[in-house]
């Protein structure tokens, strides 16, 4: 029976910027008697490589597919040759993208079967729906492997481990809770389905929130069920313990440390009992990209360093994507540099915006601090006619009396400069902590922009103070744009726009004795009429988003919000052009 298609909306967002490219792998995931197409890649050339990064994706989300812009002359002899690497289909699916004289793009599918090509009708799946029927199941544990540091060897041990495993030598547990299950039963809770499972976490999260006061939100992210590999030592299981940072010798042979970190899409229909098969595919797609990146350090490297997992998931990108690094290697390293650059080409990536550098792996772990992140989010406001450009990304929300440490009445513009850092820490650009007022002050007395007792002190700083401290804890350059006025703000707004449509990051501005940041405006070209999207540092109550947005310490304002007598002066962070 032929699949009902099912189409991520993000998938056809992305399809829509792509100009000139000539096609790629579509990616999904079977369920039911249904295949979501999850998200593609770009083929460079007319030899085809689908099956190079299938494992760097979350399991069950494997080649589907063909999409093909324009010219589908070859689209037989790849259907024909896609056949061969498809495991999830009898009958891949061709989209075809055609660019409209009104520029807009029309998508039309096929499935292949029986030797050609037979149209099908498919449905698009929003961001938010995709969310509510997937869950990511997401593999932890921790294994040794000894091997000597040759190809022959590593590629030997790997595939013993990879057969022990998968032929009953590991036990799964779900975190926290005594449910252990394995091929052919659950024990400690009565589950049929994936979504019993992940009702049985739930009720924590649940819990956790209401204790927040958060707000309950549309789902923006896949829901998490985190599962404990337990490895077989005699006749017991084990959790073992957090892995070495460091490679061994002995007699000959290197003892590999490998952390665990694997994730899985599941639809939450999905038995309990097939979640096994699920994760040990997962422990396996984990241990063959560990296996490659060993090899890879072999020819690359002169002598191995412990590989680590890192799962990424891009803005608008609908799905995980998984990278193993090499430990001690930074991410200058000139075969990192190239292996990223491949990698934004491949996914039609900007080259100037970091995805897939280690600082910004996606935040799997719940965050302890009690920060508000991108506060502004549900915020409406009605410039009639007018366009809302907006801050790109996450920052977290800094203001006063944080951290038990009182800068209340002069620590503004410090609070703000945090909030700037929070950002380019968030979209991937630096590992640097986020600074303290001691930070701050001690590095402008380093530059000589400051005297000795300006350290501890409760003095102020500004806008080009600021600046300084992001160049120098960051490696960000900033534009300080001047003002005469509260007044000559109202006629910033085309500049304003541009900054955040281009740049996307928080802005400080400071004048008189007081310092805010600016997240967004909402302007009217036509009318001239400008509202600010303001996230004001001098909130001194506790990091509740209702209180927050209620009583207007995150909120749009308008141009009488800036006081008309005083000068004001903007810093403008530019991203850096990195990836």
């Amino acid at each position: 029976m032929t699949p009902k298609l099912q189409i991520s909306q993000l998938v056809i967002n992305r399809l829509k910027l792509l100009e000139n490219v000539c096609g790629g792998g579509l990616f999904g995931l079977m369920y039911s008697k249904n295949l979501i197409i999850l998200g593609f890649d770009l083929e460079s050339s007319d030899k085809l490589n689908f099956k190079k990064m299938q494992d760097n994706f979350p399991t069950e989300i494997d080649l589907c597919g063909l999409f093909k812009f324009d010219d589908c002359t070859d689209v037989k002899a790849h259907m024909q040759e896609i056949l061969i690497n498809v495991d999830i289909t009898d009958n891949p699916i061709l989209i075809k993208c055609q660019r409209k004289d009104d520029g807009e793009l029309e998508l039309n599918a096929s499935q292949w079967k029986n030797g050609k090509l037979e149209e099908i009708v498919y449905e698009v799946l929003s961001e938010e729906e995709i969310y509510k029927q997937f869950v990511m199941a997401r593999l932890l544990g921790y294994i040794e492997i000894a091997a000597e540091p040759n190809e022959k060897s590593i590629k030997q041990e790997f595939m013993t481990t990879r057969k022990k495993l998968a032929y009953g030598n590991v036990l799964f547990q779900l975190q926290s809770k005594n449910v252990f299950f394995n091929n052919n039963e659950i024990v400690g809770a009565p589950v049929s389905l994936v979504s019993d499972i992940f009702d049985l976490v739930k009720k924590k999260v649940e819990n956790v929130d209401k204790k927040k006061n958060k707000k309950e939100t549309a789902l923006t992210d896949f829901q998490m069920v985190n599962i404990d590999c337990l490895v077989k030592k005699s006749d017991e299981f084990e959790k073992n313990q957090q892995a070495a940072l460091n490679l061994i010798l002995e007699k000959n042979k290197v003892l590999i440390p490998i952390t665990i970190d694997a994730i899985a899409a599941v639809h939450i229909t999905t038995k309990a009992l097939g979640l096994y098969d699920i994760l040990i595919e997962s422990l396996c797609r984990t241990l063959r990209l560990i296996e490659e990146n060993l090899l890879d350090q072999l020819v690359e490297c002169d002598e191995l360093a412990v590989p680590l997992t890192y799962h990424f998931k891009p803005d608008n990108f609908g799905h995980y994507y998984t990278c193993i690094y090499p430990q001690s290697i930074p991410d200058e390293d000139e075969h990192l540099t190239a292996f990223r650059r491949e990698l934004h080409q491949q996914f039609s990536l900007s080259m100037v915006r970091p995805v897939f550098r280690r600082a910004n792996a996606f935040p799997f772990d719940v965050i302890t601090s009690s920060l508000l992140v991108n506060p502004h989010v549900g915020l409406k406001n009605t410039v009639e006619g007018g366009k809302q450009s907006l801050v790109q990304g996450k920052y977290s929300y800094h203001h006063y009396m944080q951290d038990k440490f009182n800068d209340d009445g002069w620590g503004c513009a410090y609070r703000s400069l945090q909030t700037l850092c929070s950002w380019f820490r968030f979209q991937g650009y630096s590992e640097h902590p986020i600074p303290s007022h001691e930070d701050i002050q001690k590095y402008l007395v380093k530059v000589g922009d400051k005297p000795k007792t300006f350290v501890n002190s409760r003095q102020w700083i500004g806008s080009t103070e600021v600046s300084m401290c992001l160049n120098g804890f960051m490696n960000v350059d900033s534009r300080i744009m001047h003002v005469s006025s509260g007044t000559e703000l109202a006629s910033k707004g085309s500049e304003l726009a541009y900054h955040f449509e281009s740049q996307g990051t928080p802005i400080m501005i400071g004048g008189g004795v007081l310092a805010h940041t600016i997240i967004g405006v909402d302007f009217n070209s036509n009318t001239g009429e400008l509202k600010f999207l303001i996230l004001d540092p001098h909130f001194t109550g506790d990091d509740d988003l209702q209180v927050v947005q209620n009583k207007g310490w995150c909120g749009w304002k308008g141009v009488n919000f800036w006081n008309k007598t005083a000068y004001y002066n903007l810093c403008m962070p530019q991203r850096p052009a990195i990836f």
